[in-house]
């Protein structure tokens, strides 16, 4: 949007603390939702730049999309979008809670461990606590998710953007990636049934292809009759700068 002619915002987002990914900025999921919410149905969120923490995001809409800004920086744009996603074999309960249990076992898992979504390190209550572990012979990675009572909206049923937030990090961990490390560069996502607290939910992720460094991954949510009440298709993108690999890990010991 060229300078000076971008429109009066038509509201904002103030994402906080609690909902980081990397420390210091948000879970891309989170923050893809929170945008996405100025629109109707499924959307496309792209990610410019670490969304901040605990300030004002100015949000603007043009032309049927819609974008946020911090202060002149682009943070983010969101656009009406279409979701398909070709679900594999569900896995059983049993391999989906040994997936888990090799999840928290291994100290490797967790690039992120204070994150929202993944974080072994946030306590029940502090953070969605979702371990999509791998699951073996399978291209899957999957975790359970029961949301909390304080994750509802007004209406009782669960805010869209944490069930986006639950839609991204099951994809980057189905990357099966050893070493470097992958950030969140887009995410489109439909929600066909917003869940009550309480309701146990499976997430399952699985890698669909590459090209160079974009690794693109499906994700779902399912409830326990196997159906899918959310969906995303993500883009992820190598990060192969040392000094900001070194930088994130630092930063997040």
């Amino acid at each position: 949007m060229p300078e000076g002619s971008r429109p009066a915002p038509v509201g904002a987002i103030v994402i906080e603390e609690r909902y980081c990914g990397p420390r210091g900025s948000a879970n891309g999921g989170y923050a893809s939702g929170a945008l996405a919410a100025f629109l109707d149905g499924p959307a496309e969120a792209t990610l410019k730049a670490p969304p901040p923490l605990g300030r004002p995001l100015d949000v603007v809409a043009s032309d049927g999309a819609v974008a946020a800004f911090d202060g002149e920086t682009l943070i983010a744009t969101a656009r009406p979008a279409a979701v398909a996603v070709d679900l594999p074999a569900i896995p059983d309960a049993a391999a989906v809670d040994e997936a888990r249990q090799a999840y928290l076992a291994d100290p490797q898992s967790a690039i992120f461990p204070y994150c929202f979504v993944c974080g072994p390190r946030r306590p029940e209550g502090e953070g969605l606590r979702i371990f999509a572990g791998a699951i073996p012979e399978s291209p899957i990675n999957a975790g359970w998710w029961t949301p909390g009572a304080d994750l509802a909206d007004g209406d009782g049923l669960v805010r869209g953007e944490f069930l986006w937030a639950a839609l991204d990090c099951p994809s980057a961990f189905a990357l099966r990636r050893t070493g470097g490390l992958v950030l969140l560069g887009r995410l489109a996502a439909e929600i066909r049934r917003r869940p009550k607290p309480g309701e146990r939910l499976l997430a399952m992720a699985w890698k669909t292809r590459e090209e160079g460094r974009k690794q693109f991954a499906d994700s779902a949510l399912l409830d326990a009759h196997g159906e899918i009440i959310a969906a995303a298709n993500a883009l992820w993108i190598e990060v192969n700068d040392p000094q900001l690999l070194n930088r994130l890990r630092s930063e997040n010991e």
